[in-house]
Parts: C-alpha cells; sequence; structure tokens
C-alpha cells in the first residue's frame, strides 16, 4: 500500500500523466492528508494555470478540522506559506498562530490581519517575538488592533526586548573579551505579597507575572483588579486562571467575554459551564456552545437552549467540533418540522 502511494505521488509530481495529476488537484487521490495536501499546494503554486486553480479550489473547500490538524502536525514550509496566505478561516489561522516551528516572517505576514483574540494568542509567543521582533511592528499595521494589544506591544518594547537587547549585547562583549563581568544579583527579599514583585507604579506587567511561580500567581487573584484578572484569566496553567473564581467576584460582563474567549483554557470554560447562575444568562450560555475551545460535553449540555435562529448559526459554523454542529443540525431540523 505504502509503495502503491509512493508512485501515485512520484506520477503527479513527474508531470507525466495528466489525468492523475487531475485528480490530485481536486482532492480526488486515495492518498492521506499528509501526502495529498502536499501535492495539492505544489499544484496550486505551479505554472500550469488549470491545475493551479482547481488545487486551489480544492484547497479552499477542505474542511477547516482536517486542514488545520494537517498544519499543526505535517505541514512543511511550502504548505505553511500557501495556508498564511490564503486562509481566512479563524480554525486555520489559529493553527498557523500556534505552532512553534512556523516562519517567524509568516507570522510577522499574518499579524497584519489577525481577529481580536488571534491577536492575544500572537502575544503570547514570546519564542517568536524575541526571534523577530518586526512581528509587534506588522501587529501595529492590523486595521483591527485592539487597545488590549497595542498596550502588550508597548509592554513588549518597554520591558522584554530591551533585555533581550542587553543580553546580546554582553554576549558579544564577553565574546571580545571587553565586556566586564556583570554583578551577581542580589538574592530577593521575601515578600508577603507576590504583588510587591511586579514594581510597575503604571499597573502590573505580564511579563513580571508570568515570571512569578504558580502559586504566588494564584495569590495574585485575590482582590486582583479588573485588569490583572484579565491577564490570570488567560495563563496557561490551569490552577493559576481558576484561582480567580474562587478569590474574585466577577461581574455577568467578564463572565461573558471569558465565555466567547479563545485563549483561556478548556478548564475555565468547564467552570463557568458548571455555574447555574451563570448559564442561565443566555448571552453566556451562547457564548459557550459557540466557542471551539469549550469542552464537547459541556457544549452538548447546553445546546437544547439554543433558540432555532442560533442553532441554525452553530450547525453552519466549521469552527466548532463536529458533535457540536451535528447536534445543532439535528435540533435545528427538528424545530423546523
Amino acid at each position: 500500500m505504502a509503495d502503491s502511494q509512493a508512485s501515485l505521488v512520484e506520477q503527479v509530481r513527474s508531470g507525466g500523466n495528466r489525468p492523475l495529476q487531475r485528480l490530485a488537484a481536486a482532492g480526488l487521490l486515495p492518498l492521506p492528508p499528509e501526502q495529498l495536501i502536499p501535492l495539492q499546494v505544489a499544484l496550486a503554486r505551479g505554472a500550469d494555470p488549470e491545475l493551479a486553480a482547481a488545487a486551489a479550489q480544492a484547497l479552499a473547500a477542505l474542511d477547516p478540522r482536517l486542514a488545520a490538524a494537517f498544519l499543526e502536525e505535517a505541514a512543511d514550509d511550502e504548505c505553511l506559506g500557501w495556508f498564511a496566505a490564503q486562509a481566512q478561516d479563524f480554525q486555520l489561522l489559529e493553527a498557523l498562530v500556534r505552532r512553534r516551528d512556523v516562519p517567524r516572517q509568516l507570522l510577522a505576514d499574518l499579524a497584519r490581519r489577525l481577529p481580536a483574540d488571534l491577536q492575544e494568542l500572537l502575544l503570547l509567543r514570546q519564542d517568536a517575538i524575541l526571534e523577530l521582533p518586526a512581528i509587534l511592528e506588522a501587529l501595529e499595521q492590523n486595521p483591527r488592533l485592539t487597545p488590549y494589544s497595542h498596550r502588550r506591544i508597548t509592554e513588549y518594547r518597554e520591558h522584554l526586548l530591551p533585555r533581550s537587547a542587553a543580553a546580546a549585547a554582553v554576549g558579544a562583549g564577553g565574546a571580545d573579551g571587553a565586556a566586564e563581568p556583570a554583578a551577581a544579583p542580589a538574592a530577593p527579599e521575601e515578600e508577603d505579597e507576590p504583588a510587591a514583585a511586579i514594581g510597575s507604579a503604571a499597573g502590573p506587567n505580564e511579563f513580571e507575572i508570568r515570571a512569578l511561580p504558580v502559586p504566588a500567581r494564584m495569590r495574585l487573584a485575590r482582590g486582583a483588579n479588573r485588569t490583572l484578572r484579565r491577564i490570570l484569566l488567560r495563563d496557561p496553567n490551569a490552577l493559576v486562571a481558576l484561582a480567580v473564581f474562587q478569590y474574585s467576584s466577577l461581574s455577568e460582563q467578564e463572565i461573558e467575554q471569558i465565555a466567547t474567549s479563545r485563549t483561556v483554557v478548556s478548564e475555565v470554560l468547564e467552570e463557568i459551564g458548571g455555574h447555574r447562575e451563570w448559564i442561565a444568562k443566555y448571552p453566556i450560555m451562547k457564548a459557550l456552545v459557540s466557542n471551539p475551545r469549550t469542552p464537547v460535553g459541556v457544549a452538548l449540555k447546553l445546546i437544547g437552549r439554543l433558540n432555532i435562529r442560533d442553532l441554525r448559526d452553530l450547525s453552519r459554523n466549521k469552527n466548532t467540533a463536529g458533535a457540536v454542529r451535528s447536534s445543532a443540525l439535528r435540533l435545528y431540523r427538528m424545530r423546523q418540522k
């Protein structure tokens, strides 16, 4: 089987079998996605206008879940570049931003057109931004740049990028033998409150917060203001994010914003789904069911409460899980009768 698949790939790439190339461009060859999609991308970028048009059309019609899974694991730089230039679907853009080894210039190109939630996700990619600070400049050119993203860009430039440049300069000086050895940092003194570690008078700084140990970040949730709550709720450690619910009183508006967010961990959405007083509010319940990061079990328990119009919209939303979408379609058809 593997030999026959390899033979099909070779025949398409060699260009000697036109009917086979047409089938490949249309996505009709019996090949797994990790073999078929790169063939389609190669044909879409090729010089043959007929094959290029057919391949581009088939790639645009791919199931976003299948395409996203391919981008997360199997896509090479050529395929990543194709989808970065063409993709409009949130799920595909999210897969590109999350991919750890995505070429940094692609992130800069994407930054100019990312929606609000994905701007926040991109700004969590400190590794990429340190390697290519031009990502921040590209993001500033985004016509949908949010005030939060603008603030984070400022924080990067004031706090993280200067340290990175200074470290590079010290390293270069050491290599030339001209730099003075740096004094050993003084041992930090114990603080009763972890907020003392956040030294900016302008308010909490996300970079300094993330550098704190998990127990300290959890203690910050006690009496946290709205800005600090927003930072902690997006913490990648579920214990930190859930501590906000334990120690803080959240407004209905905040809960709805969290339920809509695609940058929080799924445990946060599950926590919201477990509170009757929150899911009794229709906008919060709808946001939870529609959020692709909500655990499927939570979404399915709530989906029956959606009105018929929202069921129809959910059944057409390709960003949601297949089980949620099919359940919405079934309920929509039942209520139409």
